[in-house]
């Protein structure tokens, strides 16, 4: 471009300029060419991003159907939660008012029981009173009973001794010869045993009137003594704590009054008190049973019996105890042995022969060589023996290899060391069985 001296401004066109603005013009079309694919490229991203969010709405909406769904299993879960503690609560309630009911039950049954052992003294006082009116009455009656066989006795003596004196006047008459004396004295002789054959017959239906009576009095003694054995609505600790002095069952409960069972209590022989545990005498019972029987007990009380281990356990565990056993063999041979204590373990133990003490008797000690075994049944074999001593012997104890004392054994009339049969070895040097045998335990206190 050139500018003239008037300021007037001239353009022309040369041919580098020319070159120059060609050259600008490829350089934007260049730009615009270049700019192209930056805008595609754009779209493209802007279209990725759109494809992303559209996934990643579809998955939040995913995400929220499954929220609500959990939402709506929660929501009934709750509900389910909440009627079950509603239930719950019910029987809760349901429960208390039954507890409630029963120590209600519980107070009366209480206050009944209370009611029968008051009634029941007075029952037993009455008793005991008609007892001791019954034994007045007997001894008068033994008292008159003896005045008349006194007075018969009078009476026969003194027929003895008018008949006497009539022989005696006979033979006097005879030496007389006093015919009509003779023949009054023999006229006046029948009449006169006529009439003591009254007498005698008189007395004699007295004496039978009174035998009859002394016998009904002894039947209804008997009756009263059974009556006052089966008025038993009371239940002792211990046999020493009976009052009557009157052996038979008697209910024996432990702390707690609940628990009682029935025993058989020995009220006379070696001062009373005692209770059995064991008895034999016939061998109706077999004594081969298994485990929970002899741990349970079985047999009648007042029969032949094993009163149980558990409840050995239980009393011996309450009361320090002393032993008693009586025995008798086939020939009626009777001897006892008698320990100064006597306990055994629980049943976690084994029911081991703890404690046995001090021996005394007539039998000899066949038991102390059992103390620290443990007992034995067909299916517990917890004797020292190589085989199982309760299947050999056909009974169970207190075995080592296998006894010197087994009261449980088979009831036979056999001797020998090792024959099956109810045994003490020190009873007799032939080592016979017993007919009889029979355990009692008594409290020292």
């Amino acid at each position: 471009m050139q500018v003239s001296s008037d300021n007037n401004v001239v353009l022309s066109t040369s041919r580098p300029l020319a070159e120059e603005l060609r050259q600008d013009g490829l350089e934007q079309q260049q730009d615009t060419l270049d700019q192209q694919p930056s805008i595609v490229e754009g779209h493209g991203h802007v279209n990725q991003k759109l494809a992303l969010l559209a996934d990643l709405k579809q998955e939040m909406q995913q995400k929220l159907t499954q929220s609500l769904k959990a939402i709506e299993e929660n929501r009934a879960m709750q509900e389910q939660t909440i009627n079950l503690l509603t239930e719950t609560r019910k029987e809760i309630q349901n429960h208390r008012e039954k507890e409630s009911d029963e120590r209600v039950q519980h107070s009366k049954w209480q206050e009944s029981i209370t009611t029968n052992q008051v009634e029941t003294a007075n029952v037993l006082k009455e008793v005991l009173r008609d007892i001791a009116t019954i034994r007045a009455i007997q001894n008068q009656t033994i008292e008159v009973l003896n005045s008349l066989q006194l007075e018969v006795q009078q009476e026969k003596n003194n027929e003895t001794k008018l008949h006497t004196e009539s022989q005696q006047a006979i033979v006097e008459v005879k030496k007389q010869q006093n015919v009509k004396q003779t023949n009054y004295w023999l006229q006046s002789l029948p009449s006169t045993k006529s009439e003591m054959s009254k007498q005698r017959e008189l007395l004699m239906g007295i004496h039978n009137a009174y035998e009859t009576r002394i016998e009904q009095l002894q039947r209804d003694n008997e009756i009263l003594r059974s009556t006052l054995l089966e008025v038993q609505l009371s239940s002792y600790r211990t046999c020493k704590e009976v009052p009557m002095k009157l052996s038979g069952k008697y209910n024996i409960r432990g702390n707690d009054t609940f628990s009682s069972f029935e025993a058989y209590c020995e009220q006379q022989k070696f001062g009373g008190g005692w209770m059995v545990i064991q008895h034999r005498f016939d061998g109706s019972l077999s004594f081969d049973r298994n485990w929970n029987a002899y741990r349970n007990g079985f047999g009648e009380v007042g029969g032949e019996i094993w009163i149980g281990l558990e409840r050995i356990y239980q009393f011996t565990k309450e009361h320090d105890c002393e032993l008693l056993i009586e025995m008798k063999d086939f020939y009626d041979n009777f001897k006892y042995a008698r320990y100064s204590l006597f306990g055994i373990g629980s049943e976690s133990e084994l029911y081991e022969l703890k404690t046995l003490g001090g021996y005394s008797g007539t039998a000899g000690d066949s038991l102390s060589g059992h103390i620290g075994m443990k007992f034995t049944t067909i299916d517990r074999d917890n004797d020292r023996s190589a085989t199982n001593c309760a299947e050999s012997y056909e009974g169970g104890w207190w075995f080592t290899k296998c006894h010197f004392a087994f009261l449980n054994g088979l009831y036979r009339n056999a001797t020998g060391l090792s024959q099956q049969i109810i045994a003490w070895n020190d009873f007799s040097a032939d080592f016979r069985g017993m007919s009889y045998s029979r355990m009692l335990i008594r409290p020292l206190n």
